[in-house]
């Protein structure tokens, strides 16, 4: 793995995070996941709309220049794999401004595979979304969901938020199809707007609204998306076999394709 911290004028490689940066010491920070492969990261003016929104909802007083350097260090690493992006709050109490952020880059060699399909659980635990699904470090969670039902055997996990609505799965969105209709979790449930899911309500007619456990039990087909695995179609939904992936297996191959252009 590699890593980088913005100095004020450039990154320089860093391998640790000072125990003073509140990023450490309460999870305070923003982060975006990007895929690098071929010298180029994937979607990144989305990713760093995304990141630069978040700062600007938090008042992370952010140096945008970093950010928009951090791209040209990810396509000159030479090496293919998950990237991320973290914005810190820096140094200073729990209540303090963050006027001094960090900025950090991580490259993790990873192969990017994309398997049939995964298999998909409840996690009947209630899912409290932090500032309405920014993406933070606050991911323990997250990772806890995701432990419980691979224990099952499962892939994945869909969290529910205290008024019973769907949120996603731990590290994904989620779509689900029945007949000509899909339909998402809207924002207002405390879903993150990543990058893949936006990619695919721009390419089909897709419905944003309050998603209940019994619409998730009719759905003929469901699958999940983020930045990467792309598109990933679910076969089985608490052992049970889902319909043809028919709308899934379309977008796998429109993403697939986008990748090769």
């Amino acid at each position: 793995m590699q890593g980088w911290v913005w100095n004020g004028r450039k990154f320089a490689a860093a391998d640790s995070v000072p125990l003073t940066d509140r990023g450490f010491r309460y999870g305070m920070s923003l982060f975006e996941s990007v895929a690098v492969e071929g010298g180029r990261v994937e979607f990144w003016s989305e990713h760093l709309q995304r990141l630069m929104t978040g700062c600007v909802e938090r008042d992370f007083a952010v140096d945008e220049g970093a950010l928009r350097a951090a791209e040209e260090v990810f396509a000159s690493s030479e090496r293919d794999g998950f990237g991320r992006v973290y914005v810190t709050a820096g140094d200073g109490g729990p209540a303090a401004d963050a006027n001094a952020p960090r900025v950090y880059l991580f490259l993790e060699d990873r192969e990017r595979k994309q398997d049939e399909s995964w298999t998909l659980a409840f996690h009947d635990d209630t899912w409290h979304p932090i500032f309405a699904g920014l993406k933070t470090a606050n991911y323990w969670v997250h990772c806890d969901a995701l432990t419980s039902v691979r224990r099952r055997g499962f892939d994945e996990a869909l969290l529910f938020n205290d008024h019973a609505e769907l949120v996603s799965a731990c590290c994904a969105n989620v779509f689900l199809v029945n007949g000509e209709q899909i339909l998402t979790p809207s924002r207002g449930s405390g879903c993150r707007p990543g990058v893949v899911r936006d990619w695919v309500i721009k390419r089909r007619k897709v419905e944003e609204r309050r998603i209940r456990r019994e619409d998730v039990l009719q759905a003929e087909e469901i699958f999940l998306t983020n930045s990467w695995i792309g598109v990933m179609p679910i076969g089985t939904l608490e052992g049970r076999p889902l319909g043809p992936v028919s709308v899934a297996s379309r977008l796998m191959g429109e993403w697939e394709r986008r990748r090769t252009d």
